[in-house]
C-alpha cells in the first residue's frame, strides 16, 4: 500500500492543527501577551471550572498528564495560576486562576478571535459544523483505540 501524505485525512488534520498554533502563537505575540497556546487553553477551562484537578485538565484539553503538569508549572511561575493540595484527596493538586490570568482574558480572547476570523474566512457556518462533526468522529475513534 502506497500512502499519499498530501491525501490523507489524518496528517492534513495534523499539518492544519500545527499551522493554527503557529498562526494563533504570532498573533498573541504580536499584542504582546505573554502567554503560548497551550498555556491558553489550559487557562480558558479553568476559567469555565475554576479549580480543576491536573488530571481533569489533562482531560478537557486532551493532553498527557506530564505535559498539563509542565504547562501548569510554567503558568505557575509566570502568576497565572496557583496549584495547591487537595483536601479530600492529598493525591491531587488543585489549580486555581489568580488575577493576573483574568487581567489577560479579553485580550487572549480576543486575539483567539482575530485567529478564528482568518482561518475561517468564507467557510460557512453549515461547512464549520459539519467540520466539527468530522473532527467528533475521528477523536470519538482515537479516544476508543487507546
Amino acid at each position: 500500500m502506497k500512502i499519499n501524505l498530501e491525501e490523507s485525512a489524518n496528517h492534513r488534520v495534523a499539518m492544519l492543527g500545527a499551522l493554527l498554533k503557529r498562526h494563533i502563537f504570532r498573533i498573541i505575540a504580536k499584542n504582546q501577551v505573554e502567554i503560548t497556546p497551550d498555556q491558553w487553553v489550559v487557562l480558558y477551562y479553568l476559567w469555565q471550572q475554576d479549580g480543576m484537578t491536573i488530571g481533569e485538565i489533562a482531560e478537557k484539553t486532551n493532553k498527557d498528564f506530564a505535559n498539563v503538569t509542565r504547562i501548569v508549572t510554567k503558568l505557575e511561575f509566570a502568576g497565572y495560576i496557583t496549584k495547591k493540595q487537595s483536601e479530600t484527596d492529598s493525591r491531587k493538586i488543585i489549580v486555581e486562576i489568580l488575577p493576573k490570568a483574568d487581567k489577560i482574558k479579553d485580550k487572549v480572547q480576543q486575539c483567539w478571535q482575530d485567529s478564528m476570523d482568518i482561518a475561517l474566512k468564507g467557510v460557512s457556518n453549515e461547512e464549520q459544523q459539519q467540520l466539527i462533526a468530522i473532527i467528533d468522529k475521528m477523536e470519538r475513534n482515537i479516544k476508543e483505540s487507546m
